[in-house]
């Protein structure tokens, strides 16, 4: 899979990764304390995303909001298996041949045929991924790909074919497979390889599971897509899908959230990772050590998560062409963004702001910034250092990073001063 548009360096952290920076200033933060004109900012804009920007619904625009939308209703691995905590990567779809990264190149078409309206990938291992190295042969792996469709009889005939086009890729030594608990699944399998693909239709959806093992064992795999589906059917049941009109509507920030992250080009337009508002479970897929997130996220009670071009909307790959055992090595976090996370009271922001810095720096504390805490860090696998600053306003923890202290500090005192202002 290619990673399309965003040139920037990329750094790959584990949630874990977003938890580094400062000393506490002591006093609780209330907008009446400080005034925040007064705070270093340098050239980051203080004020709202709403009191500049005017957003304009789009067809782009729509899809993207959709496919953050369903990301909240996708299993990540540990609600399959527990072993299963790290995430390998996502992939948002917005036009047909974007299927193929995970499966079947002419799926493609099918998906083009039956007017496959958007969709989201997100792959799972049992197995601490590494940027850009493929996983082990001893590693188990999970790639989900949900795809909504205009109607549940397109759904039903496009899960028919992409299984079609899939199975008479290699006609002579596939074999069907039945999904015990779910006669309606359509699968199969090579015999002799530790693999197993399978697909289905639910309502408007259709949701493909690939799974791969370290040693060949029917049953294991078998096993594996059967706890996929009894997670993730429930979850679709309580999304209901979304019309091409619908679609087309959807608003920006009906979480009140995007308007608070720090937003340095001030750009409005929506995307996965890029300008985007999750609940906990969407948040989770950006994830390296998913398990790890959860539980300082659920310590935290984590409601909302917005992203200021924080990641990459694809993962690190190596262009497998629908080859799903090699989907990818991880979520790519830019070189520079905001993350604000919003709990369910401020006792609990508390909470998480001290989970998300566990050593911090005293001397890259930003001057005059309430409940604020930096630290540098090398980048995975270099020398290379980004510096990371997290913030707590009321309920809203806000965590910026940049690769140079005193950018990272400005960054910091304008996500402040941007929370500030939204009240």
């Amino acid at each position: 899979m290619k990673i399309r548009g965003i040139k920037k360096v990329a750094i790959a952290l584990t949630v874990l990764a977003v938890s580094a920076c400062g000393q506490t200033v002591t006093g609780d933060s209330t907008a009446g304390e400080i005034d925040v004109r007064k705070l270093e900012v340098g050239k980051y804009p203080t004020d709202p995303l709403d009191s500049y920007y005017k957003f304009s619904h789009s067809v782009r625009s729509g899809k993207s909001l959709a496919i953050t939308r369903l990301s909240d209703h996708v299993v990540i691995g540990n609600d399959v298996d527990p072993k299963l905590r790290y995430g390998t990567g996502v992939q948002e779809v917005l036009k047909p041949e974007d299927v193929a990264q995970s499966m079947a190149e002419p799926s493609r078409g099918v998906a083009e045929r039956h007017k496959m309206q958007f969709g989201f990938i997100s792959g799972s291992s049992d197995t601490q991924v590494i940027a850009f190295e493929k996983s082990p042969a001893t590693a188990t792996l999970l790639t989900v790909t949900v795809l909504q469709f205009p109607s549940p009889d397109a759904a039903d005939t496009a899960a028919r074919e992409f299984e079609a086009v899939d199975f008479d890729i290699n006609p002579e030594e596939n074999k069907r497979v039945p999904i015990g608990k779910y006669p309606a699944a359509h699968a199969h399998w090579r015999p002799g390889t530790p693999t197993l693909g399978a697909i289905a239709a639910h309502g408007n959806y259709t949701v493909s599971v690939f799974v791969a093992t370290a040693t060949t064992d029917l049953p294991l795999l078998t096993s594996l897509v059967e706890k996929t589906y009894a997670a993730q059917f429930p979850m679709l049941d309580t999304l209901p899908p979304l019309s091409p009109e619908e679609v087309m509507r959807t608003d920006l920030d009906p979480e009140d959230m995007k308007r608070r992250v720090l937003n340095p080009d001030k750009l409005g337009v929506p995307a996965l990772g890029g300008l985007a508002t999750n609940t906990m479970q969407g948040f989770l897929h950006l994830q390296t050590d998913r398990e790890a997130a959860k539980k300082l996220y659920t310590d935290g009670n984590v409601e909302f998560v917005t992203m200021g071009q924080a990641y990459s909307g694809q993962t690190y790959s190596f262009n497998t062409k629908g080859i799903a055992q090699g989907f990818g090595t991880g979520s790519s976090q830019l070189l520079d963004g905001a993350i604000v996370y919003r709990s369910k009271d401020e006792d609990s922001a508390k909470t998480l702001w001290s989970g998300l810095a566990p050593q911090p720096d005293p001397a890259l504390t930003p001057t005059g910034v309430p409940d604020s805490k930096c630290a540098d860090e090398p980048k995975p696998g270099s020398n290379a250092k980004y510096f990371l600053c997290v913030v707590r306003y009321r309920n809203y923890i806000g965590a910026v990073w940049s690769t140079q202290p005193q950018d990272s500090q400005q960054r910091a005192a304008a996500q402040y001063a941007v929370l500030a202002n939204s009240q």
